[in-house]
């Protein structure tokens, strides 16, 4: 299968579903990391242009730990809105990718990106498989085969996963994929005292105690219309 991460910003992915893509992985899936913003406004000293630069490079690097292939998006940090030009956008990436399983932000998430980049998955994917909707990666790819699955919340606030995924085996290849966006870990200490390494772990090891294992990843079903299979594609 193809398999497709969506994250806001450079470290989503790692945080909140590294250890799944990890799984798919082994299992000889082909994955696709997808970057929708440069992540270039989280930084307290960097020039934008710079922070992208340095944040498109650690998301490269992470991306090859499992041989995923990194798709781009580019848009400016905390500038995601579901309007047409940036929707074009995300179909491109479905395209590329021609995903059987997404995994993205959920709708209900605290950051205006994150919550976004969900509604534009939602939105582009009924679009993705339309002929006559434009765009530079055509001829758009499988309609209505796609499953789509919502990431956890940050600390897991507000968020009750419908399904779990046992990462125990790869806990340390999240970390390690984690400690490749070095320039965050650095910032989100000094502009808010977070330690999102903690974090990571905190979250797997919770959502682990939930479901039976040393370490899980948690996710919860998009059950709208052609999204709802009957069969299970989490590993």
């Amino acid at each position: 299968m193809n398999i497709l991460a969506i994250g806001a910003h450079p470290d989503d992915i790692e945080i909140f579903c590294a250890g799944t893509m990890a799984k798919y992985g082994r299992q000889g899936h082909r994955l696709f990391h997808a970057v929708f913003t440069s992540g270039n406004m989280g930084d307290l000293h960097a020039k934008p242009a710079d922070l992208a630069a340095t944040r498109k490079a650690e998301a490269q690097a992470s991306a090859e730990l499992l041989g995923a292939k990194l798709i781009w998006g580019g848009i400016d940090d905390e500038c995601v809105y579901p309007n047409e030009a940036q929707r074009n956008l995300m179909i491109d990436i479905l395209r590329e990718a021609d995903p059987d399983v997404i995994l993205t932000h959920s709708p209900g998430d605290y950051h205006p990106d994150h919550r976004y980049v969900g509604q534009l998955v939602f939105d582009a994917y009924h679009q993705k498989g339309l002929p006559n909707i434009p765009g530079p990666k055509r001829p758009p790819c499988r309609f209505g085969l796609t499953q789509v699955f919502y990431m956890d919340h940050p600390s897991g606030i507000n968020f009750m996963p419908q399904e779990y995924v046992d990462i125990s085996e790869f806990i340390e290849v999240k970390r390690a994929m984690l400690r490749k966006h070095a320039s965050q870990l650095v910032s989100m200490k000094e502009h808010s005292d977070a330690d999102i390494m903690d974090m990571l772990d905190v979250m797997a090891r919770f959502r682990g105690l939930n479901s039976g294992c040393r370490f899980a990843e948690g996710f919860r079903r998009e059950e709208a219309f052609h999204r709802v299979k009957a069969y299970r594609v989490l590993p």
